[in-house]
């Protein structure tokens, strides 16, 4: 990369940070470090593009421990969605959503008529809606449910709201979104009507967690644990709560930005930088067995 490109893609960078940034004093600072950065030579020797953003995704968490940020760059240009339309990571999202069965690894019944699903990232509800929904109709009528987000990234926080109704009788509020750079906030509860039947409120159900689970994952999580409709069984998660969009400040490089705060309405608070605290702390390994003592101890009881 020539210097003056690199110049102007962190400029942009820079720009977006303190626009949008979830943290206004944190952008502050970040962007007055990235400054002096530049001046004193750090990115200079850097040639290749990905080695630029993987440079700026380290720094960038370092100075705002925000393990959200990153600037990623793709040989591929990516191409510009079109006009009210999410931007995505990939060009082709449906396709690679597809391709990894929409972040669902396995749904099955374990002994005892005990339900697993393992999920590896909560799909953007608009292309998953249909697969989580068959996947919680056939655990329906399950004596217990066990959620494994150990492998999971992550995802949108209208997914987390819609695996989540099949788990409760009424409508419930699960977080607020406050999105700083627009001074305003979502709500995310529920839903009173969801195809098929619900799991139900009664029965238990127990999360799955590692230290590898993060940001959506974490909010399944914390959102079913504080309105204590689940156990959370492993390690402590990842600690990232913001939620993020994707900007592309070129066709080759994409900012992953959090812009978002979540607020439980139960807790007040939220996970970032903490993680989710599980109630039975085990390693990963021994995550599931030990859901699977537990489920079973309360259906024989």
């Amino acid at each position: 990369m020539e210097k003056a490109e690199k110049f102007e893609l962190l400029n942009k960078i820079r720009k977006l940070i303190v626009n949008r940034y979830v943290i206004e004093e944190k952008a502050k600072h970040v962007d007055a470090m990235l400054s002096q950065y530049w001046e004193s030579g750090r990115y200079e020797h850097l040639l290749l593009p990905a080695d630029f953003a993987s440079a700026l995704t380290d720094d960038l968490r370092e100075l705002s421990n925000d393990a959200h940020l990153r600037v990623s760059w793709s040989e591929e240009a990516h191409v510009i969605e079109p006009e009210g339309q999410i931007v995505r990571e990939q060009n082709d999202r449906r396709k690679h959503c597809e391709d990894m069965a929409f972040g669902i690894s396995k749904v099955e019944r374990l002994d005892q008529n005990i339900g697993y699903i393992g999920i590896t990232e909560l799909v953007e509800l608009s292309l998953s809606a249909e697969a989580f929904s068959a996947a919680m109709m056939l655990l329906a009528n399950c004596n217990a449910l066990i959620i494994d987000l150990r492998k999971c990234c992550g995802g949108d926080p209208a997914t987390v709201a819609w695996i989540s109704s099949y788990l409760f009788d009424q409508r419930t509020q699960l977080s607020t979104l406050v999105v700083r750079a627009e001074s305003r906030t979502e709500q995310y509860w529920t839903q009173d009507w969801v195809p098929g039947r619900r799991f139900g409120q009664t029965k238990p159900v127990y999360v799955l967690m590692s230290d590898y689970t993060f940001s959506g994952a974490e909010m399944l999580a914390y959102d079913l644990q504080s309105r204590k409709r689940a156990k959370v069984v492993g390690e402590v998660s990842g600690g990232g709560a913001h939620a993020c969009q994707f900007y592309w400040p070129t066709p080759h490089f994409a900012l992953l930005l959090p812009e978002c705060q979540p607020q439980s309405p139960v807790t007040g608070s939220n996970w970032e930088n903490i993680g989710v605290q599980p109630d039975f702390l085990t390693d990963a390994g021994s995550a599931l067995p030990k859901a699977v003592q537990l489920a079973q101890l309360n259906i024989n009881n």
